[in-house]
């Protein structure tokens, strides 16, 4: 796994994100959230896998009850959860 997103039920909750993500000098980008996430707001923001603890505190200082969950993305594109 290279890379990972976030999903949300909130899109102002994951354009938030994206911005403290940015803040804090970590590449990110805001995705449409794959179907097989499940539902949510539709927009999720993509990480690299090394970087995801610092995304995981930044969503801890946010105090979002809006995530839908974590999910990597696999070399082939298959899409888990973590």
């Amino acid at each position: 796994m290279r890379e990972f997103f976030v999903a949300f039920r909130s899109r102002s909750d994951a354009m938030r994100f994206y911005e403290e993500a940015v803040s804090y000098r970590l590449p990110a980008r805001i995705i449409n959230t794959p179907s097989s996430a499940g539902s949510g707001c539709g927009l999720s923001v993509k990480m690299l896998a090394k970087n995801l603890g610092r995304a995981r505190a930044i969503l801890e200082r946010m105090r979002t009850d809006s995530v839908i969950g974590f999910f990597g993305i696999a070399e082939n594109g298959a899409v888990r959860r973590l």
